[in-house]
């Protein structure tokens, strides 16, 4: 049987482009992850975007956008 991964989450913003900054920056270091959209247009655009990563691999996620925060 195929081992489920258990996501959690990595960052939170309202801002969409950044999401997707970050899930770029994750994949180029093959860091899988999962981008979810909790924005509800219906609401004024209440809500977040999410990045997910697989919980083995959330350590040096981390480490990576620490780093890339210092970088600039």
């Amino acid at each position: 049987m195929k081992e489920q991964i258990k996501w959690v989450s990595l960052f939170k913003t309202k801002n969409r482009i950044e999401a997707y900054q970050i899930l770029s920056l994750l994949e180029s270091k093959e860091i899988r992850c999962i981008p979810l959209d909790k924005i509800d247009s219906s609401y004024n655009n209440f809500g977040y975007f999410e990045v997910l990563v697989s919980e083995k691999n959330y350590l040096k996620a981390k480490s990576l956008l620490t780093e890339n925060k210092k970088s600039g």
